[in-house]
């Protein structure tokens, strides 16, 4: 949700990560539209043809995603949901998408955590809802999908949420996930982690 001039570098690693697991026809998620940045990046990759499901809890930032799809021309690629991402594994088994009586599947997603830049600050994401969206997103990932999970500790809550994740993380079972991690490491305050996921190929999905 924070913009992508105060994260560029773990910004352009996530994208860089998520454009190759990215196909035209694809399904991708984008976690926290927040402005609608990562959604119109994920919209261009997937094409006519693909989706983004796209998850936001603030109306604000729902119209400003909606605005900015509409400019940029992508919005039919687009499900725009203003609704937490903790409701994510109530929309992705009932995803019109793919081959009929088959679930969906999804090759990338995109947590960008933290605050809503230009709102108010109290306002962010947090462990147990984050948590929830990620339980709930993995077993619709495809093999080699990718889930790129950007976080913050610079603002109240944000180190507790960074700590829940990289714990979670690192207790996914390795013959399921590949699991790197990359952070600021020289950055004393506000320090940022990347996580990246993959799903790998011999590790048993949904039927």
């Amino acid at each position: 949700m924070i913009g992508p001039e105060s994260c560029l570098n773990l910004l352009e690693l996530a994208r860089l990560t998520v454009q190759r697991a990215l196909r035209p026809g694809a399904l991708a998620v984008d976690a926290t539209a927040g402005n609608g940045y990562d959604t119109i990046f994920l919209a261009r990759l997937v094409g006519e043809r693909g989706i983004v499901l796209s998850f936001e809890s603030q109306a604000k930032a729902v119209e400003s995603t909606r605005d900015r799809l509409a400019e940029a021309g992508l919005e039919e690629r687009v499900r725009l949901l203003h609704t937490g991402h903790e409701h994510m594994a109530d929309y992705l088994p009932a995803l019109d998408y793919g081959l009929a009586g088959h679930p969906a599947r999804v090759s990338a997603a995109m947590f960008n955590l933290g605050f809503l830049p230009g709102s108010d600050k109290r306002v962010i994401t947090r462990p147990a809802t984050t948590l929830a969206a990620l339980r709930g997103l993995l077993p619709f990932m495809q093999n080699r999908g990718v889930i790129a999970v950007h976080c913050y500790s610079g603002h109240q809550g944000g180190r507790e949420e960074s700590e829940a994740i990289l714990t979670w993380a690192a207790e996914r079972p390795r013959a399921e996930w590949r699991i790197y991690r990359y952070d600021t490491f020289n950055k004393k305050k506000a320090r940022e982690n990347l996580i990246l996921l993959e799903r790998r190929e011999a590790c048993c999905i949904l039927q």
